[in-house]
């Protein structure tokens, strides 16, 4: 492993709460916390507290419009009616508003949403200027990384895009910054806040195929403008297996190390990808996942590594609480037990750190993995450098 890093952690014992309600991650931050304490790894890391963002500084991205939605209306329709008492064509008009900004079905409002928004924004942004002012190597928020929200619509569970929030915030003493995207699902909203941008080279891997969320991400998708070429896309068929995910992209990875030159690298490690998670869809253990960021630290620039997608609470755990010990110098194989703590029989029958195995074929041969990376390389190979400040 790796010499000892400086590493901060961005949490609070409310912030977790508050992540906690989120309806598409019930409960989850409690445990992967849990399991990160049980396994003694915030011991010597410095531990953040996150802020709760402003209006304000939430809108260095978003629209004022979409932030007066989003905490001007209540818990949920219900409270969509104005003092008059409630006409139906004023809880009509707070419907439409709401489906206007994407506060619907899955994004629908749900109570705490407010605290949630603010604290999941908060965080990646304190965790960003921890490594902006050079007070941590490595700086990890596990309630990051919702990366399909756009400035003025809410879309796939994301109420807030703190990942180009806490990407700006990086910007502020970083030239040029690498975003590693490795949930099962297009990191969307990042790339189409920086399509223009040469100061920011998004890599996305993921599943994409027709009428797969969000039905974006294909080879392409480049960029647009003078952001031709940094807007990189690997996309991948089902039941993907360890060994040709971490091919893939260490092989991207460092050629965008190359022709990027990034002074900063964000990594999205969403884990909707193992093969225990209710999608189904890749064949992943978190060895994939320890091995893939293992990699991105040895590039030796400042990290920030964040949350994402997720829906089986004890493998995400599992993954997560690995992908810490990995930032912090440490490793904890798959065969590790899992330490007496309050949510030990979520992990039942094994109570091991085995994340699931594949159970479904994979569809990426050989050949067609070898076709997108040469692929890749030369679109990241050909697109201009960021000119310095």
């Amino acid at each position: 492993m790796a010499t000892a890093r400086r590493v901060a952690l961005v949490r609070s014992a409310q912030s977790i709460c508050a992540a906690d309600r989120l309806p598409s991650n019930p409960g989850r931050a409690s445990r992967v916390h849990a399991l990160v304490d049980a396994f003694g790894l915030s011991k010597g890391i410095a531990v953040i507290e996150p802020e709760l963002m402003t209006d304000a500084a939430l809108a260095a991205f978003h629209s004022e419009e979409y932030i007066a939605c989003l905490f001007g209306q209540g818990a949920d329709m219900s409270d969509c009616s104005d003092s008059d008492g409630g006409s139906p064509e004023s809880t009509n008009d707070a419907r439409s508003r709401h489906e206007m900004f994407g506060l619907v079905d899955d994004c629908a409002p749900f109570e705490g949403l407010e605290e949630y928004v603010r604290f999941a924004a908060g965080g990646t942004v304190v965790a960003a200027r921890a490594l902006a002012d050079d007070k941590a190597q490595v700086a990890i928020h596990w309630e990051g990384g919702r990366h399909h929200c756009q400035r003025s619509e809410a879309a796939g569970f994301c109420y807030v895009n703190d990942v180009v929030l806490g990407i700006l915030e990086l910007q502020t003493r970083f030239e040029r910054v690498l975003y590693v995207d490795l949930d099962l699902h297009h990191g969307d909203g990042v790339q189409d806040a920086f399509a223009y941008s040469r100061r920011v080279m998004t890599v996305s891997v993921h599943l994409h195929e027709r009428g797969f969320y969000p039905n974006s991400g294909g080879s392409y998708d480049e960029g647009r403008g003078r952001g031709a070429g940094h807007s990189i896309n690997v996309p991948l068929r089902r039941g993907v297996r360890d060994d040709t995910f971490v091919r893939v992209c260490v092989a991207v990875g460092d050629c965008a190390v190359q022709a990027f030159a990034p002074t900063a690298v964000v990594v999205q490690c969403g884990c909707d990808g193992l093969a225990g998670d209710p999608h189904r869809a890749f064949g992943l253990t978190a060895d994939a996942y320890c091995a893939v960021v293992e990699h991105v630290l040895g590039w030796g620039r400042p990290v920030l590594l964040l949350g994402g997608g997720g829906y089986n609470r004890a493998d995400c755990a599992r993954c997560w609480a690995r992908l810490t010990a990995v930032a912090c110098g440490r490793s904890i194989s798959d065969a590790a037990d899992v330490p007496e703590h309050r949510f030990l029989a979520d992990y039942a029958p094994g109570f091991d750190m085995a994340t699931a195995p594949a159970a479904i074929g994979d569809e990426n041969t050989d050949e067609l993995i070898g076709t997108t990376i040469r692929a890749i390389q030369r679109i990241i190979h050909s697109s201009p450098r960021a000119e310095p400040r």
